[in-house]
């Protein structure tokens, strides 16, 4: 079985921090530690796992960072690195960048599609961003489709800097709006400096859905971006809004069988290895 490097890794420890967003989904209001995910994916071959933070508080993103970097550091757990919270926005964002330097952390992600556009396009957003690629730090784009124009010009913005695309670009689901999203993520894809996690959107399917529903959004996403600009990722537990994370994961395997065990490798551990800067045993 070919090992699987998990890129997005949310872990709720509602002990240690306020996870606001979680009042909505009654599913999500409990504990899910490092120890069920790896209780939940034994059988699935995952060699090493990137936590993302989880949109704790501003106030709590320092925390955060320095708690998972605690657990990343032990031995006894897959966890290889964090994604941490930033607010590039803020006037104090160097200084925090700083900190983060000396924590387990090896990439940086600000939640956008809660935010109005005009956030991604300030001036000091841009040049914050811009700042990461002199310490070879990657930022993840959370976003929907509705959002994709104003991120193409954030990435374009930001040649330098290595942009991570979530969740397939947050498709809405739906044969409506399909041509939509494949048009602009196709602009999106065209840029060099970004790569596209395949995770997330199953947390969109309805329970009663089939997972071969998603067949259409992930073929577009592995034809714009190739098996050398693809990772994969759980995003659990938020993917328990609709499947659990077996089902994912088997889903993940199956649908790319189809490929060669060299092109798999690529997507499974090795894009994500090397754009995360992090090395599974």
């Amino acid at each position: 079985m070919i090992p699987i490097l998990d890129t997005h890794l949310h872990l709720l420890y509602p002990k240690h921090f306020n996870y606001q967003w979680c009042a909505d989904f009654p599913a999500l209001q409990a504990d899910f530690t490092i120890e069920d995910y790896e209780e939940l994916t034994q059988d699935h071959g995952i060699a090493g796992t990137i936590f993302m933070e989880v949109d704790v508080p501003e106030n709590q993103i320092s925390a955060e960072a320095k708690f998972f970097s605690e657990l990343a550091r032990a031995d006894n757990n897959k966890i290889l690195g964090v994604i941490a919270a930033c607010r590039p926005e803020a006037d104090n964002f160097e200084a925090l960048l700083e900190e983060s330097l000396t924590q387990k952390v090896c990439g940086l992600r600000r939640v956008l599609h809660v935010m109005p556009d005009e956030l991604a396009q300030g001036s000091r957003f841009r040049k914050n961003i811009q700042s990461l690629a002199q310490r070879n730090l990657p930022f993840d784009l959370c976003i929907n489709q509705s959002q994709h124009d104003v991120i193409c010009k954030l990435i374009q913005s930001c040649p330098e800097t290595q942009f991570v695309l979530d969740h397939c670009g947050g498709p809405t689901l739906d044969q409506e709006n399909f041509a939509l999203w494949k048009n602009s993520l196709q602009s999106i894809a065209q840029l060099p400096n970004v790569v596209c996690k395949i995770s997330g959107i199953i947390a969109s399917l309805s329970k009663e859905a089939d997972v071969d529903t998603l067949n259409p959004w992930l073929d577009t996403t592995l034809e714009l971006f190739s098996v050398d600009r693809v990772l994969v990722g759980s995003d659990w537990p938020v993917c328990n809004l609709s499947k659990d994370v077996p089902t994912w994961l088997t889903k993940v395997r199956q649908y790319f069988s189809c490929l060669n065990e060299d092109e798999q490798r690529k997507l499974f551990h090795q894009n994500a290895e090397r754009i995360y800067s992090v090395k599974i045993s």
